[in-house]
């Protein structure tokens, strides 16, 4: 996430929602109104290397940084002599406004890493060199990358890549950590990478992938809880939840396959006795009991039981025992 990104960023949400900035006009900003909250918004992150360029914001800049705004955002911004500048068409994509929700953390990460109090968060172990919304661009028009990648133990045993060319496919994140799908057309298959300390280097060529293919990651994703979609078969799976942890996975569920089978005879309950089968509501998912389910059902705790399929639950129970063996 570079330092430009990142004030192209803040020129598009001040432009576009004057008001949230303290501009009195909601439809035009002038030149000297957005160098201003450009100075604000610095002003709040003293010293941080983020912001560095928000200062950088003469006419001519803005006006490139509007050009890219049009070509890699979508939104196309235009400035009324005597007026200021305004929207004329174009909305930020889903996937370009998720990005943005992410810059918003990772500055709210820099402010508490500066010993503010007031703010806790987890760290991201995304690769601060990288530029995402390039990426981004790449996914898009198919573009070719190459890739050089130090893997740790989980990447095909400590396996490393040096320029090897990719067709980037999809960024998913997952767990704080932010991973690239990639189609190798030597290996003709999809790999993962991790944008964190072992991604090297991304060199994008702005030429498209010959051989590129297409990928739908709702398609790919379908039975998998995480990154991982291995050759494990896919199975209808039903847990036993307890009731107070219920309500979290009725909000934010384990899986989008994820149906409640039978509610809790007790929604609420002051004592949380695990004995007491009202306390137990069930649901089904369906999907791949692999590596990253069993990591899963792990987080819950005694708050969840795997009840069927029986190889699911004894393969659950064996690798619950080899941790209990670690205490003997």
């Amino acid at each position: 996430m570079s330092p430009e990104f990142l004030r192209r960023y803040y020129i598009l949400k001040i432009i576009t929602n004057p008001k949230a900035f303290g501009v009195d006009n909601d439809l035009y900003v002038t030149h000297k109104e957005l160098q201003q909250k450009l100075q604000d918004k610095q002003s709040e992150f003293i010293e941080n290397e983020f912001l560095s360029k928000l200062n950088s914001n003469s006419p001519k800049t803005v006006h490139r940084d509007l050009d890219f705004i049009k070509k890699e955002f979508g939104v196309h911004i235009l400035l009324k002599r005597g007026y200021g500048y305004f929207v004329k068409s174009g909305n930020v994509s889903e996937e370009i406004t998720d990005i943005f929700n992410r810059c918003e953390h990772l500055l709210i990460s820099k402010k508490a890493s500066e010993n503010h109090s007031c703010v806790a968060t987890e760290k991201s172990s995304l690769n601060s060199k990288l530029d995402l919304l390039g990426l981004i661009n790449a996914i898009e028009n198919k573009y070719v990358i190459h890739i050089s990648y130090k893997g740790w133990y989980d990447d095909n045993h400590f396996e490393e890549i040096s320029k090897k060319a990719f067709q980037p496919l999809h960024l998913k994140e997952k767990d704080k950590a932010w991973y690239l799908l990639a189609y190798c057309p030597v290996d003709a298959k999809i790999t993962s990478f991790c944008l964190d300390e072992r991604l090297q280097e991304i060199r994008i060529f702005k030429r498209k992938m010959l051989e590129a293919i297409p990928f739908d990651h709702n398609a790919y994703f379908k039975d998998a809880i995480g990154i991982l979609n291995d050759e494990t078969k896919a199975e209808k799976i039903i847990l036993q939840v307890a009731n107070h942890h219920l309500k979290y996975l009725i909000s934010k569920p384990i899986h989008a396959s994820q149906r409640l089978i039978l509610e809790p005879v007790k929604w609420n309950s002051e004592a949380l006795n695990y004995a007491d089968p009202d306390i137990w509501g069930t649901i089904e998912v369906e999907l791949k009991p692999n590596y990253e389910f069993i990591m899963e059902m792990l987080k819950f705790n005694q708050w969840i039981k795997i009840i069927s399929p029986k190889s699911v639950v004894d393969n659950f129970k064996e690798h619950l025992q080899s941790i209990v063996n670690y205490y003997r």
